[in-house]
């Protein structure tokens, strides 16, 4: 429970610290590419899941989803940093 907590903590950190003015842009930058590369390889993952999975198609679907999901909120997270950065 403590480590959920902590990482949780650390993800909200890097996202905020992302998409502030108040941080370097250097440091922006490394938190960024940080969150891009974690969502792409989760979104990935899910999407291999999906496509390799010998469950029944409510898994798949789960799976295909939740990949998505996760590539969906790349797209808009890439957008707020992109919108701090100009």
């Amino acid at each position: 429970m403590i480590l959920d907590f902590l990482l949780s903590l650390m993800a909200d950190g890097a996202v905020a610290g992302a998409q502030s003015r108040h941080i370097p842009k250097m440091l922006r930058i490394v938190l960024a590419v940080l969150i891009v590369l974690f969502m792409l390889l989760v979104g990935g993952f899910m999407l291999l899941c999906a496509v390799a999975i010998d469950g029944e198609i409510e898994m798949r679907l789960v799976c295909g989803g939740l990949a998505i999901l996760c590539l969906g909120y790349l797209v808009f997270f890439i957008r707020g940093v992109w919108r701090t950065m100009r």
